[in-house]
């Protein structure tokens, strides 16, 4: 703990108070600070977990979508101007700390979501890459699951997939949902959790939660259902008043396949067959969703 102080002085604050710390992520830092100038986000990054660009491009997000956009917290610079700083063992930077609630899994609020990621998907100037290659990481999802039953109806699937490169390129997020959003005092979303966003494509981002978030999967029962409100409020969201055509769902539909499948050796080997069921029943409710709309 007394590290971290020593890291928060290298700001400027003076006497700063730690009042929360969030350590999600196993060895990465995240501390909400009291200052004499306000409530701030201390976050700091083990330097053997990623390479430095990578936080660079971190911190560029926020610079490019907090400081200038006002759709993320905003970035608060070392006294020299710099935007990090490393030490022995982690990169350390700062943020704004937002006040307001996070977005919850309703109608009301998805709406407010799709509208966000909208606007997100306006902004294709900035100058930072994601930090992955869609088509190299399709690369790496096929040599998985060489033992599974289900490995040829697998690398079918993925062989199905489109090159995303080919299509509208964009800031994304990489992990767009209600967990990394919030509502500001004044009412607006704020995302939060940058630590992949850059450029890249669009049906990846936009394709996120209508798998990994709309299909709600019981783990004793294993029964599954689609939560096709929620669905179609952050389309109505995003989309307004433009029709949404059969060609666009197919392509939100294909980044969903692929944002699924990205994650599914995320949970450990004994939840890969529940997250092969998962993925097989949200393809299913494309064309259920597209008949609402």
């Amino acid at each position: 703990m007394k590290s971290i102080y020593r890291i928060l002085k290298k700001w400027g604050f003076h006497k700063p108070k730690i009042i929360n710390s969030y350590n999600g992520n196993g060895r990465r830092i995240v501390c909400k600070v009291v200052t004499e100038n306000g409530e701030i986000i201390l976050k700091g990054i083990p330097r053997d977990d990623i390479e430095e660009k990578v936080v660079i491009g971190n911190t560029k997000a926020h610079e490019y979508l907090g400081t200038l956009k006002g759709l993320a917290p905003k970035l608060i610079y070392l006294p020299d101007g710099n935007a990090y700083i490393k030490d022995e063992q982690y990169y350390f930077y700062v943020m704004e700390y937002v006040s307001g609630r996070q977005l919850q899994e309703t109608e009301e609020d998805e709406f407010a979501l799709g509208q966000s990621v909208a606007k997100l998907h306006e902004f294709s100037d900035f100058n930072y890459l994601c930090s992955f290659d869609s088509e190299m990481q399709k690369k790496v999802f096929h040599e998985w699951f060489s033992e599974r039953r289900f490995k040829k109806e697998y690398d079918a699937i993925l062989d199905s997939l489109p090159n995303f490169k080919e299509y509208k390129q964009c800031f994304i997020h990489t992990d767009i949902g209600p967990h990394n959003a919030l509502l500001n005092k004044e009412g607006k979303v704020i995302f939060i959790d940058l630590d992949d966003s850059g450029i890249g494509p669009k049906y990846i981002d936009l394709g996120w939660p209508f798998i990994m978030q709309f299909v709600d999967f019981n783990k004793k029962t294993h029964e599954m259902y689609y939560k096709f409100d929620l669905a179609k409020a952050f389309l109505h969201g995003y989309y307004g008043e433009k029709k949404i055509t059969a060609d666009e769902i197919d392509m939100i539909w294909n980044g969903a396949i692929y944002m699924h499948i990205a994650y599914m050796q995320s949970y450990g080997p004994d939840a890969v067959e529940d997250l092969w069921e998962i993925l097989k029943y949200g393809i299913e409710q494309k064309e259920k969703l597209f008949q609402m709309l």
